[in-house]
């Protein structure tokens, strides 16, 4: 998986994500071009989350995970981040003092992409609405006065 650019026949450019014989994924070029042209977002945008896709989308074929429901073990997610070399996505890094591949920084800018993405494909019934519950903690409303909360019925 990789990310790479699309240009339109109007000239404006995105980013979107293919596997290695450079077919498009649906799901995540769907995203980048709602978020393009839905969202307002920059080029260099999706880019960016182009790039975070393709990581976790990796991730999902390495590990045979399926990418709907793959969320649940993002924790897993992220030690492939920590460890793994972005170039190949099979070369780890171990041993004492090794340093990781990626900081807590881009790590947390992939998996706000990787949240962004899936929500998208909730929104759009390309994945459970269980995935919402995995990303993001529900609140729950129970804990507020009663005025406060929402009945219901």
């Amino acid at each position: 998986m990789r990310a790479f650019p699309v240009k339109m026949p109007s000239g404006v450019r995105y980013w979107t994500v293919g596997d290695d014989d450079f077919r498009v994924v649906l799901i995540a070029d769907r995203w980048l071009r709602h978020l393009l042209f839905g969202r307002s977002r920059a080029e260099l945008t999706t880019y960016a989350y182009a790039i975070s896709a393709a990581l976790y989308l990796r991730w999902c074929l390495k590990t045979g995970r399926d990418w709907r429901v793959a969320a649940r073990e993002l924790g897993l997610f992220v030690v492939w981040l920590r460890h793994t070399k972005s170039t190949d996505g099979d070369t780890l890094l171990l041993g004492p003092g090794a340093k990781p591949a990626r900081g807590d920084g881009r790590i947390n800018k992939v998996l706000s992409a990787v949240r962004d993405l899936l929500a998208f494909a909730v929104s759009v019934g390309e994945a459970p609405s269980t995935v919402l519950g995995q990303i993001y903690e529900i609140a729950d409303g129970r804990d507020l006065p009663e005025e406060l909360q929402v009945s219901a019925y």
